[in-house]
């Protein structure tokens, strides 16, 4: 065996696209949540202006933003200048001896063989973890970005993975050191097990029903209070504590890792729980009253529709249709359709009325 095997990262050609879509997937949720505040009309343009022409901005999450984009430009810097030394000894990622880019050494990675705590590979990434014992920085090596530059050595040079990897199944180091159990529990591919795929595929029906129902759906549950989520709550709740035990007992026939077990309980749980509330606005317009139109009047700070019949409930609106409630008389009567369901939760069909508003605003 060669006394050190070289390697060094491939060249992507793709750089300055990786790193625009790198700062468009950051930059995204602040966009989409400022587009969405100026639809609602719940932040001016004249106010988000003052926002940028302000002393004080940007804030500290768009500083902390700036800061990711220019270190993962950093990394990216030293990685492609930085070579990997694999012997005997142990693995050293470090900068050529008269580099440039000498100011990234702090970045640079000497871990020796008899420091390991554990070695994983993990194949569905194609990814080798090496944790020291030191409790120090671990090192992740991904074998696709990585290709050998030693020409002597007998490996297969053309192909950089197996290169790599049978470095490390030479020197035996994945065989003497334990793997990382979170690890190979990450390594677990839920759509090849019977009993999770079976899981997925029906969360993935349940999201699809949620979100389509609630895209057509004109009613509504008349309150966000408790009394009317807590049913959902408890039958998500009962679902996710009964599907642990179904998991646990198909993982006896066919391995599945704990931490996946209360994963995919707590998003099952979640998920019926939400298609519990969508599909209970359904049953409630099957089984429950009549939809009555009732009568309503707004209240003096334009933001609620309270009932003639004091047993019927209170229409809540944002602050957003306050204008639109307040160009309408504090004695015009206001038709509200309504329906009790069961166990006597109210729901409105607000369809018309949130139509009116649409306009309202455009106009």
């Amino acid at each position: 065996m060669p006394a050190s095997y070289v390697f060094v990262q491939k060249q992507d050609k793709h750089t300055w696209v990786n790193r625009l879509l790198f700062g468009t997937l950051l930059l995204f949720p602040f966009i989409a949540f400022f587009l969405w505040m100026l639809y609602e009309d719940l932040l001016k343009p004249e106010m988000l202006i003052r926002i940028l022409a302000d002393a004080s901005f940007p804030p500290a999450f768009v500083l902390a933003l700036i800061a990711a984009i220019a270190f993962d430009d950093v990394a990216k810097i030293f990685y492609r200048s930085a070579s990997l030394y694999i012997d005997d000894v142990g693995v050293r990622l470090k900068l050529p001896p008269k580099s440039r880019w000498a100011i990234l050494g702090f970045l640079e990675k000497d871990i020796a063989w008899t420091e390991l705590k554990d070695a994983t590979y993990v194949e569905r990434f194609q990814l080798i973890q090496l944790r020291p014992q030191s409790g120090a920085r671990f090192l992740n090596i991904r074998l696709k970005d990585w290709q050998l530059q030693n020409t002597g050595s007998n490996l297969n040079s053309g192909n950089a993975e197996p290169d790599l990897l049978a470095v490390f199944r030479e020197l035996k180091i994945l065989d003497k050191y334990p793997a990382n159990t979170q690890l190979v529990e990450a390594n677990f591919d839920l759509t090849k097990h019977p009993a999770t795929k079976k899981l997925l595929f029906g969360i993935a029906i349940l999201i699809a029903y949620s979100f389509v129902d609630t895209m057509l759906q004109h009613e509504e549950y008349a309150f966000f209070h408790l009394h009317y989520f807590l049913p959902h709550i408890a039958f998500g709740a009962t679902f996710a504590v009964v599907l642990v035990g179904l998991m646990f007992k198909a993982s006896k026939r066919e391995f599945i890792p704990r931490s996946n077990v209360v994963g995919l309980a707590i998003l099952s749980g979640l998920v019926l729980g939400v298609t519990s509330y969508v599909g209970g606005i359904r049953v409630n317009q099957l089984v429950g009253g009549p939809l009555l139109e009732a009568r309503y009047h707004r209240d003096a700070s334009c933001l609620n529709l309270l009932p003639e019949d004091k047993s019927l409930p209170v229409v809540e609106y944002p602050y957003h249709a306050r204008k639109y409630w307040c160009s309408k008389n504090i004695d015009e009567v206001l038709t509200v359709k309504v329906r009790k369901g069961l166990f006597g939760l109210y729901q409105f069909d607000l369809s018309e009325q949130n139509q009116a508003i649409g306009h309202f605003k455009k106009s």
